[in-house]
Formats: structure tokens, sequence, C-alpha cells
């Protein structure tokens, strides 16, 4: 059972940013891994570990897709798939977007849901995205939404992951999971002392950049202070 889906926000931002500008409706695949984890609670006073297992996906990606690769019964071709996606492993989801605000599954999409699970092996969720007016009267500002599903076609929530929070905030985005072969890439340990030498890289440039802007200052200081001399 699928508790969640994490997804971080700059993939999120750039999914919105295509659909935002599509002339049609688009369909696609989200690209990722499903991991478990578990979680211990220790109780103060009887010194019990309470354990709770969570099963989640992990969006790192999406692919659109630029031809069908159902027909009009919603059979899934699955060489049609492989001739979009480069590996469908890592195909976890399957996302569309729409311009209706109704945040349901059509029986179509049911049916399709059910066609990809027999051909692609590790999809675990369906996706429906939507775009509605802010406001009725300008047609210039838009709202999306996102709605997940599972498998049994119950909806899952979505929790936005942003790696900026704090410099530990990547171990929780990154699952720990063992490593598919196939997904070495995608799932490669991260260093905390690599995290700590790219903050100290950032600071650094930052402090040399602000030193050089500092001395350009003084010295268009100086010729300034020289030019009115001459004048005076």
């Amino acid at each position: 059972m699928i508790h969640f889906v994490r997804q971080s926000g700059a993939v999120l931002s750039s999914l919105f940013y295509e659909c935002a500008n599509s002339h049609t409706d688009l369909e696609g695949f989200l690209l990722g891994t499903v991991a478990t984890r578990t979680l211990g609670a220790i109780d103060d006073h009887s010194d019990q570990t309470d354990d709770t297992t969570e099963r989640f996906i992990v969006i790192q990606g999406y692919t659109i897709c630029q031809n069908r690769f159902y027909d009009s019964q919603g059979q899934v071709n699955r060489d049609a798939i492989e001739e979009q996606v480069r590996d469908i492993h890592q195909v976890v989801g399957y996302f569309r977007f729409r311009r209706e605000t109704v945040m349901t599954l059509s029986i179509r999409e049911q049916i399709l849901m059910q066609g990809l699970q027999e051909v692609v092996p590790n999809l675990e969720c369906m996706a429906i995205i939507t775009a509605s007016l802010v406001e009725e009267n300008d047609a210039s500002t838009h709202a999306h939404d996102i709605t997940f599903w599972n498998t049994t076609k119950t909806r899952i929530p979505l929790q936005i992951v942003n790696m900026n929070e704090s410099t530990l905030a990547y171990q929780h985005f990154i699952p720990s999971v063992a490593q598919d072969p196939r997904r070495m890439d995608m799932l490669r340990s991260i260093d905390p002392q690599s995290i700590m030498q790219q903050y100290d890289t950032i600071y650094q440039r930052a402090m040399d950049a602000l030193e050089r802007a500092t001395t350009q200052v003084i010295e268009k200081e100086r010729e300034l202070k020289a030019l009115m001399e001459q004048r005076s």
C-alpha cells in the first residue's frame, strides 16, 4: 500500500510550466522509485518502541509522450512506451493534464490505468493535473491542481520536499532502499562532507564577489574625488 508521494518543488514547477504552455492536453510518465522506510518512536515511560512502516513514491522526473501508446479501447502498447521512455523500470506513474476542474478519474482513465499495470512493472500511481482561472475576469492568471491515485483508485497525498530547508534536508528526500543496478545514477548516495563542501564553496565565491565589488566601488570613489578636486 502506498502511503504518500514525494516530489521536489523544482520537478513539480517544471511540470506545471509544461502544462501552462501547452496548447492541448498533455500526458506522460512520472519517473522515480518506490521506497519503504521504518520509523521508530520510543516511549520514555515504558522504554518500548513503536515502529511504523511507510511505503511511498519518490518522483524524480517526468517525460512527456509525443505519440499515443494506447488505442481507443484503452489497450496499451508496451513497444510504444519503450520508444518514448529510456528505461520502463523507471516509470512509477502516469500523468494527464486536462482543462477540467473536476478532480475525478474517468472510466477511460481507469481502464488505461489497468492496462498500464499489466505492461509497466513498477507503476504505482496516476496523476491528474487541472488548470482553472483564478479570477473570472482575468484570463492570464491560472491555478493548477494535481491529485494522485494509487492502483486501487484511492487518493494519496503529495509531499513537496525542498532541499533548501536545511543542510540535512536531503536525507529526508533520498529513500533508504537497496540500490537497483538500473537506478544507480538516480539513487547515488550523497556524502554529507560533499554537501558541506558545496556550502563552503558557495560562501567563498560570494565573499570573493563581494570583495571585488567593494574594491571597484572604492576605486570609483577615488576617481570621483579626483575629478571633483580638479574641477574645484
